[in-house]
């Protein structure tokens, strides 16, 4: 199976607004930058989220709320960079136990470098029916210095980030093979995508302005509309398929109760009865002769004939 990764960025030239998409991470509200006060809190696939920050950070960046609040305010330019987006899917055979350990793993070593992490687990329904859990990464881009970010952006995070695509993916790739090789889970991950191993996509994934625009107005775009057509018909292939698979198990079971002959089965009951006959005789008849007298037995006839039917009166 492929890795299921995605990178981004929120940029304020495309719309993004860090204090709005933590909102959406941990499914709360927020005030954004311009005002607009956004509501997430109906959200349901929100399984956990919380803050991993460097040692020695000030008490306010662990609160979602303050840490995106005052990075918003640090970027000055209108076409700031506020945050840096890593989305990763958790494999399926990974039980469910071991998915904030895994992501309190990974935030680590972003954490490890001067980074502030948002983490949420989310486990939506996937387009085939099933769960699709995933990890989301939200990493600050300025470094907390005396209390406060600092007023330069940290540009030697750069060089973990910029056309590092594949290298990011091997490493994650690798973190996430050791760690189910840890817990004893049968799963290996392969650092190229789907696309790149000619498998279909995990999900349908379309740009999120799609989803918030739908979520402002009601009104579903052509790619939610297309997106949504595609999880039905995922997810009636899979129900077929589901049933053509219990299908062919009857089937298999039904050919190999066929194909016993009769004859195996009564020889595997029979010669046991027949082996233990002549012994509960052998036992039973001497008893029998040594408490009556032979001479008191009466001879018994073997010549007999069944009544016939009658006919007239």
């Amino acid at each position: 199976m492929g890795l299921g990764l995605n990178l981004g960025l929120v940029r304020r030239s495309r719309g993004g607004d860090a204090i709005e998409h933590s909102a959406y991470l941990r499914g709360g509200t927020a005030r954004r930058r311009d005002g607009l006060l956004v509501d997430f809190s109906q959200r349901t696939d929100v399984l956990k989220n919380f803050v991993v920050r460097p040692q020695g950070t000030p008490a306010w960046a662990a609160d979602c709320a303050q840490l995106w609040k005052r990075a918003v305010a640090a970027e000055k330019r209108k076409n700031a960079q506020e945050a840096r987006l890593i989305e990763l899917s958790i494999p399926r055979a990974l039980p469910r136990q071991y998915w904030v350990e895994l992501a309190k793993r990974l935030a680590r070593d972003l954490a490890t470098r001067g980074m502030v992490v948002q983490v949420a687990v989310h486990c939506p329904m996937a387009s085939d029916g099933l769960e699709n859990p995933h990890i989301h990464f939200m990493a600050t881009m300025r470094e907390i210095v005396n209390g406060e970010f600092s007023p330069k952006k940290a540009r030697h995070w750069n060089d973990l980030f910029l056309f590092k695509a594949k290298a990011i993916r091997s490493q994650m790739a690798e973190a996430l093979n050791q760690f189910c090789e840890e817990k004893d889970v049968s799963y290996r991950v392969d650092a190229r995508s789907n696309a790149e191993l000619d498998l279909p996509a995990a999900e349908v994934h379309i740009p999120r302005w799609n989803i918030l625009y739908y979520k402002r107005t009601g009104k579903k775009t052509t790619a939610i509309q297309q997106r949504d057509e595609e999880r039905v018909a995922r997810a009636e292939v899979a129900r077929l398929e589901a049933e053509c698979r219990k299908l062919e198990r009857e089937l298999e079971e039904a050919r190999a109760e066929a194909s016993v002959p009769v004859a195996d089965e009564i020889s595997l009951v029979t010669p046991a009865k027949m082996a233990r006959r002549p012994v509960i005789e052998g036992l039973a008849k001497p008893s029998l002769r040594e408490k009556v007298p032979a001479e008191t037995m009466a001879p018994v006839s073997t010549n007999f004939e069944l009544p016939g039917p009658r006919y007239g009166p």
